[in-house]
């Protein structure tokens, strides 16, 4: 079975269960998107697993059934092809499954039976696409999916096979690499080499490629039968060929790990097996694992090869590979038993844009992936939605059926900017759907309301009718005064929204706001002494921002406009102050707020976000929030920098699950001495030993087909200050790796000492690759918390650009601390 495999894979695409009509002409569909409607062919390449389409053009004939009759006067000239690696494609999603972006478009469910979305990144623009589709026929649907789904399973099976697992025979002939269907190749020469590892996407230099092959060819002697003799004058690499046992060595010698194998002499010696006793000592000492006896057994015989009672070099590699020795530490996972207040949040801003905040398109899919992540608080923008003007002959429907959602009704969008909007009625029921997807923990809907009170009224409607006995709508306990903890609010919903009036607004039609400051603004034990001169009244001819129906439903979380910390509002369980980076950074600077700050977020909730000015939905560091106590510090999702880097390593530890505990010096009452609280805090010292040893399967640039020249930049964010042991090593990145993107070695050591005010301290591994060019390309990035880290050797996941994991690559470690 696998011998025929890779005869498809590598020459005969065609073997593969993929229908025909993908692999020639291209399957007939029709591509939607929010800006247009075309009609497209589209073809899978086994060869090299991408997908291609291109536009029908207009003298292309087409089937005439009503959907193509519908949409052939629309359909564009541009013959161009658009091509994407199967590598590339993050999701694949069918039917009632890809509802959402369905209803996104306003395409009726007519069509949800021949639906598929493909989420895959563009490199060229360098962010997630979206490719929605609708087959023709239900027969046409079974040979899109079966073609899709079929090649990437063989692509991932294949790759498996032949570089995840060192105990896996390679075909006993190579008719794999036939060039005919008749013909079985029994010999390769290095071209064919160049050919299997191109289209396995073996990342290594045709150099180190010869390199290997001569070494076989010099060990075993070169098979140059009489029939596959190369003429006189003929390149050596056409005149020298392997046969089966040398192909065989050939692999061997490309997967052989010499980093597993200086591991091995230091336990085992030379050529001794690992008995029970040394791996015994190794998970002890080295791993720093504290497993009980009977454990370790079981554990060691499971990764015993065959029949063998000990280990050989290759059982502890797939050891260290497997989930029984994780890179983080399984006893950082979070108590969930206290109130709200004293945990982190994983928080998104802006959720519903897919780039930047004055120009981006707004979509479901924000909402998607980050649920799908782990977030657990996310932002909608509320606004009224504008009537479209319908005309006579679609009777208010669109092409496909489907009655406008933006003609009626509210929609979610970045008001007053050129963003597109998106439907509220989509919005909710997709959250409704993925809520609970990475944990059963509640989800806070971060309600910013834009829209007119006859549309509050709808909103309060659809979110009960939607989202029914998931919402919280009355508190869980009449008589408790403290917030219930995440456990007490499992599989719940909870909606932040502005109170629709305060203590210190006389009617709807004035409000209060704060022009200059007092010695009594942030004073927590004068009480309310508000000067007139303080604030001023504006008048506004406006209804009330926020309905009461509407805001009856800010149970636990309800904001309030920050005026004062004094104030009795300031003091109410369930209040939540939200505040701009500006805002609070410009508070952080004066030591009285900073400290009312601090004190007022170890008992209530408050929430942070980008400024207004950040344009591409850059994102602030959130530690410098983080360290005040701040629970929600919402983050733009849509953006992988080093911000969201941090945010989403600080909920690893959590499994994703999107709660973190405070630390204990951020949730402990204040003394009455603001003098004694200072001279608790505290200076943290770790001690840090990290070897980077070595990386795995790394992908090729997107920007050059040629090998890569990996070398690693190591970072420590968070500290005050840190004390190298060697004055190198403050440099931060190993040396270069010539044209070996598939297993390079450094083998070189990162340590010293991290003085920090608290244990927000994280650690980032980037994996770049060096270049005659002034453009440094980054391959690959990981940060983690560095107390989450556990000790030992252990390979950490490698994410892209986008903070997807590559599912193949890793960065091979030695951590001590």
């Amino acid at each position: 079975e696998l011998r025929s495999d890779l005869k498809a894979l590598i020459d005969h695409p065609g073997r593969i269960k993929v229908p025909n009509v993908l692999l020639k002409d291209g399957l007939s569909l029709m591509k939607l998107s929010h800006k247009s409607k075309k009609r497209v062919f589209l073809k899978v390449d086994p060869s090299n697993f991408s997908i291609s389409w291109k536009n029908v053009s207009s003298n292309q004939s087409i089937h005439s059934n009503s959907l193509h009759r519908l949409l052939i006067s629309k359909t564009a000239s541009q013959n161009n092809t658009i091509e994407i690696y199967f590598d590339d494609i993050k999701d694949l999603i069918f039917q009632e499954n890809a509802s959402p972006y369905r209803e996104e478009l306003h395409i009726s469910k007519d069509f949800e039976s021949n639906w598929c979305t493909v989420i895959y990144f563009n490199s060229k623009k360098g962010k997630l696409k979206t490719l929605n589709l609708i087959a023709d026929t239900e027969y046409d649907f079974k040979r899109l999916t079966l073609g899709l789904k079929n090649l990437k399973l063989y692509r991932d099976d294949i790759r498996d096979k032949f570089l995840n697992l060192p105990d896996v025979d390679i075909p006993n002939n190579m008719d794999f690499l036939e060039e005919n269907n008749k013909d079985t190749k029994e010999y390769l020469n290095f071209q064919d080499i160049l050919k299997y590892t191109k289209r396995l996407n073996i990342n290594i230099g045709q150099r180190h490629l010869q390199q290997i092959f001569d070494e076989v060819i010099e060990g075993l002697g070169s098979k140059t039968p009489q029939s596959n003799s190369a003429t006189e004058g003929s390149p050596r690499n056409l005149m020298e060929q392997l046969d089966f046992e040398q192909f065989k060595t050939f692999v061997t010698i490309l997967k052989k790990r010499e980093d597993i194998e200086e591991i091995w002499k230091d336990l085992c010696g030379e050529s001794n097996p690992m008995t029970y006793d040394v791996f015994k000592i190794f998970i002890r000492n080295t791993q720093k694992e504290n497993f009980d006896d009977e454990f370790l057994s079981r554990l060691f015989k499971k990764f015993c090869i065959g029949k063998r009672d000990s280990w050989i070099p290759e059982s502890l590699n797939n050891f260290l590979l497997s989930k029984y020795s994780p890179f983080l530490n399984s006893s950082f996972h979070t108590n969930l038993d206290q109130p709200l207040n004293e945990y982190f949040v994983s928080s998104s801003h802006n959720t519903y844009l897919m780039g930047r905040q004055v120009a981006g398109d707004s979509s479901i899919d924000g909402y998607v992936r980050a649920l799908q992540r782990g977030c657990k608080c996310v932002e909608i923008d509320i606004w009224d939605g504008k009537d479209d003007a319908i005309s006579d002959t679609d009777n208010g429907k669109n092409s496909f059926g489907s009655t406008n959602l933006n003609s009626d009704g509210p929609i979610v969008n970045h008001g007053r900017t050129f963003t597109s909007s998106i439907s509220f009625v989509n919005v909710i029921k997709t959250i409704k759907k993925y809520a609970f997807i990475s944990s059963l923990l509640p989800l806070i809907l971060s309600l910013e309301i834009h829209c007119s009170i006859p549309n509050q009224l709808k909103l309060v409607a659809l979110i009960k009718e939607i989202l029914g006995d998931l919402l919280i709508t009355v508190p869980l306990e009449s008589d408790s005064y403290m917030l219930p903890s995440p456990n007490k609010l499992r599989n719940k919903i909870l909606l932040k929204v502005k109170k629709n009036s305060g203590p210190f607004q006389s009617n709807e039609n004035t409000e209060i706001s704060t022009t200059s400051s007092t010695t009594t603004s942030f004073s927590e034990d004068n009480g309310i002494q508000v000067r007139r001169s303080s604030f001023s009244l504006r008048s506004k001819a406006e209804k009330p921002k926020i309905a009461p129906e509407l805001s009856s439903l800010g149970i636990y979380v309800q904001g309030i406009k920050f005026r004062n910390f004094s104030l009795p509002e300031s003091k109410t369980y369930n209040h939540c102050f939200s505040l701009s980076e500006k805002s609070i950074n410009s508070m952080l600077k004066d030591d009285s707020k900073r400290k009312a700050i601090d004190k007022h977020n170890r008992k209530y909730l408050m929430r942070v976000y980008p400024s207004k000015f950040r344009l591409r939905s850059s994102n602030f560091i959130p530690i410098n929030y983080w360290t005040h106590g701040v629970q929600f510090v919402a983050t733009n999702w849509q953006t992988y920098d080093l911000g969201q880097q941090i945010n989403e390593a600080l909920f690893q530890g959590s499994q994703d699950q999107g709660y973190v505990l405070k630390p204990e010096s951020l949730r402990k009452p204040t003394l009455k001495s603001i003098r004694a609280v200072e001279t608790e805090e505290r200076i943290l010292k770790f001690r840090f030993d990290i070897e980077i040893i070595s990386a795995h399967q790394l992908p090729k640039s997107k920007s050059s087909e040629s090998a890569i020249n990996p070398f690693v930049v190591f970072e420590i964010i968070g500290a005050n200050s840190i004390e190298w042991d060697a004055p190198h090593m403050s440099k931060g990145r190993t040396h270069s790796i010539s044209e070996n993107g598939f297993n390079p070695v450094w083998n070189e050591t990162f340590s010293g000492t991290i003085i920090a005010r608290n244990e927000l301290v994280f650690l980032k591994f980037t994996i770049k690759s060096s270049s005659a060019t002034d453009e440094i390309p980054t391959i690959g990035i990981l940060v983690t918390k560095f107390t989450y880290l556990n000790q030992g050797y252990r390979y950490l996941p490698i994410c892209d650009l986008l903070g997807e994991q590559l599912i193949y690559s890793s960065l091979f470690v030695r951590i001590a601390h």
